[in-house]
Formats: C-alpha cells, structure tokens, sequence
C-alpha cells in the first residue's frame, strides 16, 4: 500500500472519484481539507469564510468530477482555493490597503506539503505578534473584522490618519517578514 499522502497515492484516489467513487472522495477530502483550510485563513484572515470557501471549492469537485483530468490533484485543489481566495477578497471591495496585504500574504506559488502551509501560517501569525499591540489591534479590526478605517477611529478614538499609519505600518512589516519566507517557497 502506498503511503496515503504520496502524490501517487492521491493521484489513485483522484482517478478513483472521476469514477465516482466516494470513498476516495471522503479519502482525499480528510486528507487535504485541514491544510486547505489553513491556507485559505492564512490569505483572507477570516477563518468562518475561509472554512466556506474550501467546502465550495470540494462540493465543485465532486460535481465536476468527470470532467477533471489533472496531473497533480493537490496542486490542483490549492490553485482552486488561491483563485477563490482572491476573488473573494475582491468581491468584499476591500480598500487597497488591505488588496496589497492580500498580496503580499499569497506568497506560495506552489505548495506540495501541507507542513509548508502550516509553516506558513505560523510565521504570518509570528509577524503579526510581534507588532505592537496598537497596531496589532488596528490591523485584526481592519483584516478580520473587516471595519472601515473610519469605524475603527471611532472604535479606538483615534484619528482615521493613525488608523491609515497603523495599517501600513503592519503591512511594511508584513512584507518584509514575509518576504524572507518567500524564498523558502520557490
């Protein structure tokens, strides 16, 4: 038997659903949920919808099983994810600010292991302790919560240029964190 999460293996299981097969269905799905799920929390920072999107992305699956040839159904499924993460994030008209911490998060071109998505993850939430606790706080409002600019000022009292400053400020540091783990990926 080979090893449940060797790409071949998945491959089985994947040439196994095109036949319908629900059992590899249900295989694949226990396998790569969790680190699908990580990821796509880890690009919007919005772990309700994130979980969402994913369901989305494996109920499509399942439908479009027939039509699906890929060679690598994980690298398959993770692209999915990205692309949905994206237009989601864009569909929510976020501000620009939080476009461009969108982007400088979706750092993995590709991912083959779900140990560097979780890898991943811990450094962006790493980053994002290590900024001071104003700003940290500005930053979730804005990314997780997803509260204007000019709420947030009301919210801590402070001026909607010091939400702006706080915002970049987490983002140059987001950046250049994150820019280190970049290399990792390529």
């Amino acid at each position: 038997m080979k090893h449940p999460h060797t790409n071949e293996a998945q491959q089985e299981l994947a040439l196994r659903i095109q036949d319908s097969d629900r059992e590899a269905f249900n295989s694949l799905f226990s396998m790569l949920w969790e680190p699908m799920y990580t990821y796509a929390a880890s690009l919007i920072m919005n772990n309700s919808l994130a979980k969402d999107l994913v369901q989305d992305i494996w109920i499509d699956y399942w439908q479009r099983r027939e039509h699906i040839e890929v060679e690598n159904i994980k690298s398959y499924l993770f692209k999915a994810i990205r692309y949905k993460c994206y237009n989601s994030l864009r569909d929510t008209k976020f501000n620009k600010t939080q476009i461009d911490v969108a982007d400088s998060i979706c750092v993995v071109s590709e991912i083959e292991q779900e140990e560097d998505v979780l890898e991943l993850s811990k450094r962006i939430d790493r980053s994002m302790a290590n900024l001071p606790q104003r700003c940290q706080e500005v930053f979730r409002l804005s990314r997780i919560h997803n509260i204007s600019n000019k709420e947030i000022a009301n919210q801590l009292n402070i001026s909607h240029r010091s939400v702006e400053n706080q915002i970049s400020f987490a983002l140059r540091r987001l950046r250049k964190d994150l820019s280190i783990v970049k290399s990792m990926f390529l």
